[in-house]
C-alpha cells in the first residue's frame, strides 16, 4: 500500500508547478528547468523528483490548468451559458500555454496526452449538455467536438507574437462561438 506524499513534498510539487506555469507563459516552453527550480524555492534534483523531464512537468501544468477550469465551471451550476463560458476560458487557458504545443506534440505518441483529453473533455462536457438542452448550441454537438473546439482555439494560440496571439485568439474565439450558437 503506497503511502501519501508528506505535506512539504506536496507543497514543493505545488510550487514547482505554480512556477513552471509562469515561466512557460512568460519565457516561453524552453525555458531553463533551472529557472523554474529557483522560482519554486527548490534545487534541481527536487524537480527530477517530481517529473522526470520537461514534457512531464509541462503536461502536468496544463493538467492541472484544466481541472482548475472544470472546477470553476462546474461552479456555474445549472447556468445553461456556462458552455460559452467554458469556451472562452478554454481560450485563455491555451492562449497563456502557446509554447506547449512542443510539450503536447512529444507527448503524442506516448500515451501522456489520454489523461489530457480525457479532462479537456470531462470538463466542459455538463455545460454542453446543459445549452444543447436550453437550445443554445447546434444538436450535433458533442463530447468529442470539445476538443476540436480545443484544437482551433489552439491555432489561434499558437501565433508567434503576443500581439497575434491576441488578435488572432479573439477573432477566432468570436468565430468559432458564433458558429456553436443556434440562429434563431
Amino acid at each position: 500500500m503506497a503511502r501519501a506524499p508528506r505535506k512539504d513534498a506536496v507543497e514543493r510539487r505545488d510550487a514547482l508547478l505554480v512556477a513552471a506555469a509562469e515561466a512557460f507563459a512568460d519565457q516561453g516552453y524552453n525555458v531553463p528547468l533551472d529557472v523554474i527550480a529557483e522560482k519554486a524555492g527548490v534545487g534541481r534534483a527536487t524537480l527530477y523528483r517530481n517529473f522526470a523531464d520537461r514534457t512531464a512537468l509541462a503536461l502536468a501544468v496544463f493538467e492541472e490548468q484544466l481541472e482548475d477550469l472544470a472546477q470553476r465551471t462546474r461552479a456555474r451550476g445549472d447556468d445553461p451559458e456556462a458552455f460559452f463560458w467554458f469556451v472562452d476560458q478554454l481560450a485563455e487557458v491555451l492562449g497563456k500555454n502557446a509554447g506547449l504545443d512542443a510539450a503536447l506534440r512529444e507527448a503524442q505518441s506516448s500515451g501522456a496526452l489520454k489523461p489530457i483529453r480525457t479532462k479537456l473533455v470531462e470538463a466542459g462536457e455538463g455545460a454542453l449538455e446543459r445549452a444543447k438542452a436550453a437550445g443554445l448550441v447546434r444538436p450535433d454537438l458533442g463530447p468529442k467536438d470539445i476538443r476540436a473546439i480545443a484544437m482551433i482555439l489552439g491555432a489561434g494560440a499558437s501565433r508567434p507574437t503576443p500581439e497575434e496571439r491576441e488578435m488572432f485568439g479573439q477573432r477566432i474565439r468570436a468565430l468559432l462561438l458564433d458558429g456553436l450558437r443556434i440562429r434563431a
